[in-house]
């Protein structure tokens, strides 16, 4: 679809994020995404996936999301980042989510977010009593890559649901994930399959990507092309 009649039904600016970028077993999410007409992208034999937590605010309302993505590639020899398989994602408003599941399809959750954008990064994801997922950073010793960022293209569905179009951008700051003294901790959960997946597929971390004022935008659900 030309980017140019794509309209963005949320488009936040200021947005304060910090996303995990890492890699896992390729056949794992190969099998999972042929159920999904999808292939997974790879580098170095490996699938590439982001988990990725936001602080924002839309018509005055603050919240804060957590989503965990994987990466597919459009074209037969998956050579290129084309879009991302969203199986997951937790909204710290109930109302947000509510509405995401229902007029857009999304599969958000209620769950407590919480975030540091600066040094040293951390993310926090509870649900209910739990905490699933806790990642923090050891102050690094070394400058980071300041890079800007820009990613356009879509997101598609579990289940063989639609898909929506997104804009990321903005100035990051990259630093290596290190497995020596940062912390990166994930608690399978009956009630959400995808972390037990993350387990299963042997997710590592590798970079940390954080953003003191980003753009996030985002479409309407759009029906999936399977032609």
């Amino acid at each position: 679809m030309p980017s140019t009649s794509i309209q963005y039904a949320a488009d936040l600016n200021n947005v304060k994020e910090v996303t995990l970028h890492g890699t896992a077993d390729l056949s794992f999410w190969e099998s999972v995404l042929h159920k999904e007409n999808l292939s997974p992208y790879h580098e170095a034999g490996k699938a590439v996936l982001l988990l990725s937590a936001i602080d924002a605010k839309w018509r005055g309302f603050k919240f804060r999301e957590f989503v965990i993505a994987v990466g597919v590639c459009l074209n037969e020899n998956q050579t290129s980042l084309d879009g991302y398989y969203l199986p997951h994602a937790f909204n710290s408003s109930r109302l947000l989510a509510f509405s995401e599941r229902v007029f857009f399809q999304t599969p958000y959750v209620q769950g407590d977010i919480q975030l540091v954008s600066r040094l040293p990064a951390s993310i926090k994801l509870r649900n209910r009593t739990k905490v699933l997922l806790h990642a923090e950073m050891f102050t690094p010793n070394t400058s980071p890559t300041v890079e800007y960022l820009e990613w356009q293209g879509p997101i598609f569905l579990p289940n063989n649901g639609g898909k929506f179009f997104a804009i990321l951008s903005g100035e990051a700051e990259i630093y290596p994930f290190s497995p020596v003294t940062d912390s990166f901790e994930i608690e399978p959960s009956g009630r959400h399959p995808i972390f037990q997946q993350l387990i299963e597929s042997n997710f590592a971390c590798s970079v940390w990507s954080l953003r003191s004022s980003s753009r996030h935008a985002k479409s309407k659900t759009y029906k999936r092309d399977f032609e």
